[in-house]
């Protein structure tokens, strides 16, 4: 990092110390910002959204990030939201600066780049969190029991989770969210407001798929269902295929991976997210009348356990799920 482009260590704890907003420009191309925001106890990147980022998952607690508007200009922020690493944090924001502007990485590249370097200091690059590895293996379970009815060329390339802020499956006439919990009730996390929030003109639908640990020759580790996907896809779609695992936190060097085994326990359960369906997004709130500037960050756990599933679901939908939605 060079002097003249970065606040040094000290001048950066100055500010941070004065506990107002500030945004400080670094030089180069794409110009970049390092900002403070103090109401969010947060400091982060700012880089100009120029093409159509994929969702960066990063797999960490305190450093994530996410895509705003300013001013009617898109932006991608790479942030940290723990005072106590803010110091870290500012090194590794240098750090993702540098691979954009020197290295003319992407923001989603710069970031994986990044943290994987850093692995040994942030968390081992071959080691998915247990919430992480659970949700994909959910992901996966459905985009293979669809892949007989759909098409894999549709079906992978509808596979929108892993590479954009969209839901996880847009097929045909509708979106698809897949929720994977290893809870005996049928309980998910919601991770913001607008995750069930429509697509204007698709219905969203939401499966549910209950697992649970399975011993030695029972169920699947998260390798062996990621091998029987690749087998039943095309040559043609592999390459896209590991992209969109590389983008959700997968990579080769994992074929042996935790070494978690999994199996279903219960079948999926589909659910229409309408009005009726229990849900929370901002139209919701702002209609109840609550004041959603005060609101930054809303995460919430949905129990599904007492609500019935939708009845009417789309044949094939309903058909794929049956037939090839269980471990």
């Amino acid at each position: 990092m060079s002097d003249d482009r970065h606040l040094d260590p000290d001048n950066f704890a100055e500010a941070l110390s004065l506990a107002v907003p500030f945004e400080h420009p670094i030089a180069g191309n794409p110009t970049l910002s390092v900002f403070i925001n103090p109401r969010r106890r947060e400091i982060g990147l700012r880089v100009p959204r120029v093409t159509r980022e994929g969702k960066v998952e990063t797999g960490l607690t305190h450093l994530r990030c996410r895509s705003v508007v300013l001013n009617r200009a898109q932006f991608i922020e790479v942030f940290v939201d723990d005072p106590a690493m803010f110091s870290e944090g500012y090194a590794i924001l240098c750090l993702v600066a540098d691979r954009i502007q020197i290295a003319g990485r992407s923001v989603s590249v710069a970031v994986m780049e990044t943290i994987h370097s850093l692995g040994k200091l942030l968390r081992s690059q071959g080691d998915l969190l247990l919430e992480r590895e659970v949700g994909l293996f959910g992901e996966l379970v459905t985009l293979r029991s669809l892949i007989g009815f759909l098409g894999s060329e549709d079906v992978v390339g509808g596979w929108l989770g892993p590479v954009a802020e969209e839901h996880d499956f847009s097929l045909r006439e509708i979106d698809l969210e897949a929720k994977s919990t290893l809870s005996e009730n049928r309980e998910h996390w919601i991770p913001s407001l607008t995750q069930l929030m429509q697509t204007v003109g698709k219905p969203l639908w939401l499966v549910s798929h209950q697992f649970t640990a399975a011993g030695p020759g029972q169920g699947k580790t998260l390798a062996e269902l990621v091998e029987e996907v690749r087998a039943a896809l095309d040559e043609t779609l592999w390459a896209d295929f590991d992209r969109r695992l590389t983008a959700a936190g997968w990579n080769g060097a994992q074929a042996t991976d935790s070494g978690r085994r999994f199996r279903s326990r219960t079948t999926p359960a589909l659910y229409l997210v309408d009005q009726a369906f229990p849900h929370l997004s901002p139209t919701i709130l702002s209609g109840a009348g609550i004041d959603m500037c005060a609101i930054t960050e809303v995460r919430y756990r949905l129990d599904l356990s007492t609500v019935p599933p939708s009845r009417h679901a789309p044949p094939y939908l309903r058909s794929a799920l049956a037939s090839g939605a269980t471990v």
